[in-house]
C-alpha cells in the first residue's frame, strides 16, 4: 500500500505565526477508489427485519406515527432458488413485507421464516448492529409514550441528549432532540 506525505503547518504560539514549524505525516491511502461522479442518487428506503410484521406495522404506525403505505405490502414465497439468488437467504425461506413512511423517509419492514434463521437481534456493538434515529420534538412526551409500550426499554441519554431504546421488534431506535 502506498503512502503519501502531507505537510501540516503547526502553529506553536503567536510568535510562530511568522515562522511556522512544519512536520510530515504519513497517511495511508484507502483501498476504496471513488469516481468523481457517482451513479448513486439517493436512498430509496431502509429495510429492517422484525420478529412479527403485524406488530411491526402497529408499532411504527401507532407508536412512532408512521403512515402505512398500503399498496406496498405482500408475501415473499419460495420459488426454486429465487429468494436465495435475490436475497442471499435459504431457498426455503418465506417472508412478508410492508412499507411505512414518516415525512420523506420510507422504511420496509420484513418478517422472515427460514430454517437457518438467527433470531437473536445484534447488539449495537455487533457486526450488523443497527438503529433507526428519529428526530423528536418533545423528548419527555416520547419517553412517556415509549415507556408505556410493553417490551420497550428506554436507556439513559448521552451527553447530547440522544436516547437509545430497545423495541419488542428486535430493532433499536434512537431519539434525537429536534
Amino acid at each position: 500500500m502506498r503512502t503519501h506525505c502531507v505537510r501540516i503547518t503547526r502553529l506553536v504560539n503567536r510568535r510562530a505565526l511568522s515562522n511556522p514549524a512544519t512536520i510530515s505525516v504519513s497517511i495511508r491511502r484507502s483501498h476504496w477508489s471513488f469516481p468523481v461522479s457517482s451513479p448513486f442518487a439517493s436512498v430509496n428506503h431502509i429495510g429492517f427485519v422484525v420478529r412479527n410484521l403485524n406488530e411491526g406495522i402497529s408499532f411504527f404506525t401507532e407508536v412512532l406515527g408512521f403512515d402505512a403505505i398500503l399498496e406496498r405490502r405482500g408475501d415473499l414465497l419460495p420459488a426454486g432458488d429465487v429468494l436465495s439468488r435475490r436475497f442471499g437467504i435459504d431457498p426455503g425461506a418465506v417472508g412478508k413485507y410492508a412499507f411505512v413512511r414518516l415525512g420523506n423517509t420510507v422504511i420496509e419492514l420484513l418478517e422472515w421464516t427460514a430454517p437457518d434463521q438467527n433470531t437473536i437481534p445484534p447488539l449495537n456493538s455487533d457486526l450488523g448492529g443497527r438503529h433507526l434515529a428519529i428526530n423528536v420534538t418533545d423528548i419527555p412526551a416520547a419517553i412517556r409514550l415509549l415507556e408505556s409500550v410493553e417490551g420497550v426499554t428506554v436507556r439513559e441519554p448521552n451527553d447530547a441528549g440522544f436516547i437509545y431504546c430497545e423495541t419488542p421488534l428486535g430493532l433499536e431506535i434512537q431519539l434525537i432532540p429536534a
